[in-house]
Parts: C-alpha cells; sequence; structure tokens
C-alpha cells in the first residue's frame, strides 16, 4: 500500500449488482491534506457498463464531530468539491433543505453534484405522487424548482 501517493494498491473481482456477472473493484488508499485517510472504490462490470465509486474512512473517526461551513457567493461556488462520509449531514439552510447521514454517503461530489442527484432522488416517484397525492407532487415539484 503506497498511501503516501494514492497509488492504487488493490484490485479485486466482484458480483455486478446490475447483470450479476463479474467485474473488477479498485481500490487506492489516499489522504485529504487536513481531513484524513481515506480508500477509495471503483468498480466497473465491462458486460453491462455499470459503473459505482465510493469513500470510505480509513482510520478512527474522532472523539467530537468537525463543522465545516461554506458560503455559496456566486455560480462558481457550486463547483467546490466536497467529501461526505456516511456520518456527514449537509445542510443548506437559505433553502430549508438537507442531506442527511446515510445518503449519498462515501462520496465526493461537488455542491452542483450533490443538488443535482438530490433532485432526481426527488423526481424519481413523481409520475406516481402526481397520480395518487397530486398536492404532495406540486409541492415537490415547486421545491425541486427552488433547488
Amino acid at each position: 500500500m503506497d498511501l503516501e501517493n494514492g497509488i492504487p494498491s488493490d484490485e479485486i473481482e466482484s458480483l455486478c449488482m446490475e447483470c450479476k456477472e463479474q467485474g473488477v473493484t479498485k481500490f487506492m488508499y489516499t489522504k485529504i491534506p487536513m481531513f484524513k485517510d481515506i480508500i477509495l472504490s471503483s468498480f466497473y462490470c465491462e458486460h453491462c457498463g455499470y459503473k459505482n465509486t465510493e469513500v470510505q474512512f480509513s482510520g478512527k473517526l474522532g472523539p467530537q464531530g468537525i463543522k465545516y461551513e461554506y458560503t455559496i457567493t456566486d455560480e462558481a461556488s457550486l463547483n467546490r468539491s466536497i467529501v461526505k462520509s456516511e456520518y456527514a449531514t449537509i445542510r443548506i439552510p437559505e433553502l430549508d433543505f438537507e442531506i442527511p447521514p446515510q445518503t449519498q454517503k462515501g462520496s465526493i461530489n461537488t455542491v452542483e453534484g450533490f443538488l443535482a442527484r438530490s433532485i432526481m432522488g426527488i423526481s424519481e416517484l413523481q409520475e406516481d405522487r402526481r397520480r395518487y397525492n397530486p398536492e404532495i407532487a406540486a409541492k415537490l415539484d415547486e421545491f425541486i424548482a427552488k433547488l
């Protein structure tokens, strides 16, 4: 394992959850300055093209959490990269919006990317909501537009 240079140190065959064929998972061990040691895993299935990436934290969790605040000042600010663990919450008080722990866990994305994934998640069942609960669907459509 070459933690200092972030060189992929492990590659294993893994079952693809989409097509049930064998794919490959690659692991890279690295350190984010002023943050933590992490393990990046990347899965790819050559049979169906399915891809998945995840971030896991190696080492111990601290006795207390850490709070980071970031203010969006312009459109370029949306391109800031964020590492979100399975324990982290992303809050946007101006939108009364929260991405809780266990949601979008173990990922690296931009602010805009986290918002886009949230929009996709909320939108997923909108057609069913429009059919069975149009009031809720209308409110969610407004919220999606706000996001």
